[in-house]
């Protein structure tokens, strides 16, 4: 998987991209394996390159969403000034990654302000998107019978 392939750097100035894949570090995990836990100290950005991720918010495992396509990013809490990961990401399947050092990467944005712009932009709309989801989620959960009832 080349990093162009993934949503959040599409359009960014191609020496940037360059610049990205040259900092990304391909990594494979097993089934099961913990790319973070909650509370980890949250130091890298990760992009699914092949296999299923699931995020779960505590000790439980339950799960709050699962990734499979390839270019999606875990762990983005690392880019908005969070000291510690607030949940965990579990390799569903066996799992390879672009892991992307934090301090590295914001330094690569900050060097070209219109590509990190549109890296955020990009970034924002994504999270949109699985916030949409979890309320999907969550209503449908309430229509199973509890309507909100303990």
């Amino acid at each position: 998987m080349y990093i162009r392939q993934t949503d959040l750097f599409w359009g960014l100035n191609q020496n940037v991209v360059n610049r990205v894949m040259g900092i990304a570090e391909r990594v494979a995990f097993a089934q099961g394996d913990v790319l973070f836990r909650s509370g980890d100290a949250a130091r890298h950005l990760f992009i699914l390159a092949q296999g299923e991720v699931k995020i779960a918010m505590d000790e439980t495992g339950k799960k709050v969403y699962t990734g499979s396509r390839v270019g999606e990013a875990f762990g983005w809490g690392s880019l908005l000034d969070r000291e510690a990961y607030g949940g965990s990401a579990i390799c569903a399947t066996p799992v390879v990654v672009l892991k992307l050092d934090r301090d590295r990467l914001l330094k690569l944005l900050d060097s070209d302000m219109e590509s990190g712009y549109l890296f955020f932009k990009h970034l924002s709309r994504a999270l949109g998107g699985r916030l949409i989801k979890a309320y999907q989620q969550m209503a449908d959960n309430d229509l199973g019978g509890n309507h909100g009832k303990p």
